[in-house]
């Protein structure tokens, strides 16, 4: 069977199954969303690193961290810039790109400039990113990191961190401090996209083809 048929499968399964367990409601379906949240034991690390996305939310909570002495400085991801916003950056619609953006909310939550590394190489998703943070690490000395993102996010951070790094360095997951309605996901538009989206990244990370859905 083809990657793409994989995941063909894999989407239509995922799909019928959260269909079916629509009309049983309520317990079920808040497993299901709160499953995805995992959360780490805080100790302290070499750097916090904001996992690319969900500015200025992740931004917020690595900046309280970092105010909390956790780690003396934080790193900050390069995702790829897609075409519509390097057609705005180029109008000058928008004035800075996403790592400008997440460089910006650090700073004005606290962080001082000279306290944030900037990954140059850019990621289209997760996978490559998160490689791409062990790489810096790994160059740097780092021994510990702590990886927050959004609450939906952290399992599958989580996952691919113990794959791709084997433990080294080791990796702390933390929720960004941010709401996410686990308890009536179902119900709500976005949620829905995001919790969908968690599980089929999941699926496909599990089947080894992610890099079919960039």
């Amino acid at each position: 069977m083809s990657p793409a048929r994989r995941i063909a499968l894999g989407t239509a399964g995922i799909a019928l199954i959260l269909i079916a367990l629509v009309v049983l409601h309520g317990p079920i379906l808040r497993s299901i969303g709160s499953w995805l949240r995992v959360e780490g034991q805080l100790a302290e690390a070499d750097a916090i690193v904001v996992v690319a996305g969900g500015t200025p939310f992740r931004e917020a909570t690595a900046a309280t961290l970092f105010a909390e002495g956790w780690a003396p400085r934080v790193v900050i991801s390069q995702p790829f810039v897609r075409p519509e916003l390097a057609e705005l950056l180029r109008l000058g619609v928008r004035a800075l790109d996403l790592q400008g953006e997440s460089r910006l909310a650090l700073e004005k939550y606290g962080v001082p400039p000279d306290r944030i590394i900037a990954i140059r190489e850019s990621a289209r998703t997760t996978e490559p990113e998160l490689a791409l943070v062990r790489e810096a690490a790994m160059r740097l000395g780092y021994r510990r990191l702590i990886l927050v993102t959004s609450p939906e996010h952290t399992r599958r951070v989580r996952l691919i961190w113990a794959s791709q790094s084997r433990g080294v360095p080791s990796a702390i997951v933390v929720p960004a401090r941010e709401e996410f309605p686990f308890e009536d996901w179902w119900r709500r538009r976005r949620a829905i996209e995001s919790i969908i989206h968690e599980y089929l990244g999941l699926v496909a990370f599990t089947l080894g083809v992610s890099h079919l859905a960039q």
